[in-house]
């Protein structure tokens, strides 16, 4: 029986700590959790984001074609 004032710490190996991931281990992790459907909403949303936030940015564009 091990008291409740004991900490256990926990070693990890080097090899494991020292291993480079590539760009496609990362993302393969990342979207092999991820549900196609939600994948989808979060692209449409983020794109309206994007879309929202250019917006200003060609109208103030096309404001100074307009006086030059």
């Amino acid at each position: 029986m091990t008291s409740p004032n004991i900490i256990t710490v926990r070693r990890f190996r080097k090899t494991a700590l020292l291993r480079r991931r590539s760009i496609r281990d990362i993302s393969r992790d990342y979207f092999g959790t991820e549900h196609v459907r939600f994948l989808v909403v979060e692209s449409i949303l983020f794109a309206i984001l994007a879309a929202v936030a250019i917006w200003p940015i060609v109208n103030a564009v096309e404001f100074i074609k307009l006086y030059l």
